[in-house]
């Protein structure tokens, strides 16, 4: 019988760490697919399938954004973004939110040809919607 209740436990125990770590890959997919619509591809209709209507969107700057001025703002960008990769720092998963940490490192050319570094430390905010994880918050700041 105890042999049993154990080998239970540890089976559901095997489930459960599975399910986080297949959680933890969808959150990083769905980094890399907002990473790419907002800096390579500016594509305005990913962004749409990715991010809440509550959206909470912060630049490095201090600027704030709700989900309509960030999706107008990628959409009409002048700036070209060059040499831009993402490194994913951590994710961490409890239960339909999950938060995670990506290092973005870059290049902006705006259109007055001003040339600016980028070196962001960028925290998300995600929620579960419909089997779907969306961005619900994000705020970047200057890594010096």
């Amino acid at each position: 019988m105890k042999k049993t209740i154990l080998f239970t436990g540890l089976l559901f125990a095997a489930l459960a760490s599975f399910a986080q770590l297949k959680s933890e890959e969808k959150v990083k997919e769905s980094i890399m697919a907002i990473h790419n619509a907002i800096f390579v591809q500016k594509d305005s209709a990913v962004l749409e399938g990715l991010i809440t209507s509550e959206l909470t969107y912060g630049h490095s700057g201090g600027k704030i954004e709700n989900r309509l001025e960030m999706i107008s703002a990628v959409a009409k960008s002048k700036s070209l973004y060059t040499n831009v990769s993402a490194k994913i720092i951590s994710v961490s998963v409890e239960n339909k939110t999950a938060v995670s940490r990506y290092l973005l490192i870059g290049t902006e050319t705006k259109p007055d040809g001003k040339v600016t570094e980028l070196k962001l430390n960028i925290l998300q905010v995600w929620v579960k919607v419909n089997k779907v994880w969306k961005m619900m918050a994000r705020q970047a700041v200057k890594v010096s």
